[in-house]
């Protein structure tokens, strides 16, 4: 039998507490230590801009499966914002990516033309492929439940670390300082929304497997950044 709305609400909530990789990974607690190199940290960017820097073939298939009109309007005004930065007087968030990684050393060009890792690639792929192949409630936990949720509260220590730390300026930092707000608004909706949607047991079993698969490929991104660019590297 389906758990109440409530109590299903609070699973995912800990299933994401248990597995947050933009908090607990390795790879981040040493960003948070400071010490990750400055070129380690571009790296990170620049494998980021890849996996979330498009954001219409993630987003978009959310609003054309959304059979709600007031959430498919929340949808919109989300890629609204990613797109064009008005709703937080901002910037194109994929310039707010190439502005961040330019600061770090990279070029708009490369980041443009990156190569991905393998790590990179397969959440990517994954969450391409749930958004537009499987049901709307279990695309929205997989990018919002599981992705958007985790930025919160690391989004503000981020920049902080790349102010303070890497001598970046406040304006360099912005996307990091822009998500914080938008991905608690993102995040936390979501949540609550796909406890409502997931009515049938075999509902909110789906759902628990997309967040579930989304964490552990997300905490993987992380490792794929230690495996090229940490202490233990892969073989050229």
């Amino acid at each position: 039998m389906p758990v109440a709305r409530e109590q299903f609400a609070t699973q995912l909530q800990e299933m994401v507490a248990h597995r947050r990789a933009f908090w607990d990974h390795p790879w981040v607690l040493k960003f948070r230590r400071s010490a990750l190199s400055k070129e380690q940290v571009r790296h990170w960017i620049e494998q980021q801009f890849y996996l979330t820097g498009r954001v219409h073939d993630l987003i978009g298939p959310l609003y054309v499966n959304c059979e709600d009109a007031a959430v498919r309007a929340h949808i919109l005004e989300n890629l609204l914002e990613e797109e064009t930065g008005q709703i937080s007087n901002s910037a194109p968030h994929p310039e707010l990516y190439i502005r961040l990684g330019t600061a770090l050393g990279s070029s708009r060009e490369t980041m443009q033309h990156i190569r991905p890792l393998p790590e990179t690639v397969a959440l990517r792929t994954w969450w391409i492929w749930v958004v537009a192949h499987r049901p709307f409630v279990e695309g929205l936990a997989a990018v919002s439940v599981a992705g958007e949720a985790q930025v919160p509260g690391a989004g503000d220590e981020f920049s902080r670390i790349l102010e303070k730390d890497y001598g970046l300026t406040h304006g360099e930092t912005a996307f990091w300082w822009v998500h914080e707000e938008a991905d608690k608004d993102h995040g936390g909706g979501a949540v609550e929304l796909v406890s409502k949607l997931a009515q049938t047991d075999e509902e909110q079993q789906h759902v628990r497997d997309a967040v579930d698969h989304t964490l552990e490929l997300l905490w993987r991104f992380f490792d794929g950044l230690e495996l090229a660019y940490g202490e233990q590297r892969r073989a050229a």
